[in-house]
């Protein structure tokens, strides 16, 4: 190998550590009518959809700053 290989090898490594990437998940899947069941269950589908959609747009909005 070739020290100016290894040198690279070393400066992209260092990129990487200097650069911390936040990846924001896909956007939760909205459940389909039939998946309540209506019955008043303690983790309805449909709270477990709108905490995870907030947590998605929490970091959505840390990844993706609004320009004023």
């Amino acid at each position: 190998m070739s020290g100016q290989s290894t040198f690279d090898d070393n400066k992209a490594k260092e990129e990487k550590k200097e650069k911390p990437t936040t990846s924001v998940p896909p956007i939760p899947e909205k459940p389909l009518p039939g998946d309540c069941c209506g019955s008043g269950c303690v983790r309805c589908v449909w709270d477990v959809y709108y905490e995870e959609l907030e947590e998605y747009q929490r970091l959505y909005s840390d990844t993706h700053p609004k320009s004023s």
